[in-house]
């Protein structure tokens, strides 16, 4: 698909087919995208954990649920874990990366990029953001669980970050690939447990994974609030003006659509409960 399209078709999709299996190497093309993605200050935070669905016991399922997803956890086959090391920033102390980086030709000297620029700025920054002393537990305290090591505020912004980008990525190479998807609510104990998550790594949404149970429509675009209240130029509160000649281009490619909700959408889902065996 084009990019714009891809954009354009993103939905979170709620009901997945839950006996279709999604090809490995679909979830491979999804990983290989997030391997691509940038890392932020070069740092290789993020770690991403693949599950199929029946691999779980169902006790182990029944854990993961939340007040918010039980149905949608049910049917999608494929559960896609997002995570990051934060020790990885320590790990970044030595500049290896940067200096690998300059060895690439990606940091330049015309940039101020040199070895010197490196041990005399470059690793007393990260050290910096490593070492301040506004700190936080990696986890929030919950009954029967330890909160993990105290960390930096500033480590836990980069990580959740890195995160951010993995996410977005995975998500526009799911369904440039005709699948469906939607980041979700897990018990965040509960896969730490099941999957054996090392303690000095955060979690974030997971993404469920698989094809489309409902139209690919899933009721329309979803209604956002007025352009103008989002987006600035030169300074706050002055907006930034939309050009309705590029939103007329930007619907032609698909990437903006028709809004939520279509006419038959609620017929559509009383249909699609009566499909599922869910609640209407």
């Amino acid at each position: 698909m084009e990019f714009k399209s891809v954009v354009g078709w993103r939905r979170s999709i709620r009901f997945f087919e839950p006996w279709r299996a999604v090809e490995r190497e679909k979830v491979q093309c999804i990983l290989e995208a997030i391997y691509r993605a940038p890392r932020v200050l070069e740092v290789d935070f993020v770690r991403v954990l693949v599950v199929e669905r029946d691999r779980l016991a169902p006790a182990q399922m029944q854990a993961l649920k939340t007040p918010t997803t039980t149905a949608q956890l049910d049917m999608a086959p494929v559960y896609v874990f997002f995570y990051a090391d934060v020790s990885m920033l320590e790990s970044a102390l030595d500049g290896a990366n940067f200096r690998e980086l300059i060895r690439l030709g990606v940091l330049n000297p015309s940039h101020g990029w040199d070895e010197r620029f490196v041990s005399e700025t470059a690793i007393p920054y990260l050290r910096a953001l490593v070492e301040d002393q506004d700190r936080a537990p990696l986890r929030p305290p919950s009954a029967g669980e330890g909160t993990g090591p105290m960390v930096s505020r500033e480590t836990l912004r980069l990580a959740r970050t890195a995160i951010g980008i993995a996410q977005e990525y995975a998500l526009l190479a799911a369904f440039d690939q005709g699948l469906a998807a939607q980041l979700s609510g897990v018990s965040v104990n509960a896969a730490r447990t099941i999957l054996g998550i090392p303690d000095t790594w955060i979690p974030s949404s997971p993404m469920l994974l698989g094809y489309h149970g409902e139209s690919r429509e899933a009721g329309g675009q979803r209604p956002r609030e007025p352009f103008e209240e989002d987006f600035f130029e030169l300074r706050h509160p002055h907006p930034f003006y939309r050009e309705p000649a590029v939103v007329e281009r930007l619907t032609a490619a698909e990437m903006i659509q028709a809004p939520a909700p279509f006419s038959w959408r609620m017929n559509e889902v009383r249909g699609l409960a009566r499909k599922f065996g869910l609640p209407e």
